[in-house]
């Protein structure tokens, strides 16, 4: 998918919603949330991505993009057990690396999933960060 303009949608989107999803266990007493543990939110981010199916047929294949998205998400995911604090800052560059250039040339479904599934945890671990400093 190539766009014409650097889209709004694809940065903003996946990056508030990990954003919020690291807050709730700082306002909200809940069972599944907890402030050490961020399997939760990986895996609601997961089922909020089944709202790529909406998307219009310019998009491309869309499981082929889920599939990205949620391979993206194992994978980003992981790097924080792998590298520690290291791997948080990789995932986050990363993102804002691919956030400034990967609408200008034609990537398949498949690395555009990625792409989302970086804005979500970046945005997950950022609002963990944000949250952890306030509360």
């Amino acid at each position: 998918m190539k766009w014409e303009s650097a889209p709004l949608w694809p940065v903003v989107l996946p990056s508030v919603t990990g954003l919020i999803l690291a807050f709730i266990p700082y306002i909200f007493q809940t069972d599944y949330f907890t402030t050490r543990n961020l399997l939760t939110p990986v895996i609601i981010l997961a089922l909020v991505g089944l709202l790529v199916f909406l998307l219009n047929e310019k998009y491309g294949n869309k499981t082929e993009l889920y599939l990205g998205y949620v391979l993206g998400l194992i994978v980003f995911y992981s790097f924080r057990f792998f590298f520690g604090f290291y791997g948080i800052a990789v995932v986050i560059l990363t993102w804002l690396g691919q956030s400034m250039y990967i609408w200008q040339y034609n990537f398949p479904p498949f690395r555009i999933g990625i792409w989302l599934a970086l804005g979500s945890m970046s945005g997950l671990y950022i609002g963990g960060i944000m949250a952890f400093n306030i509360f």
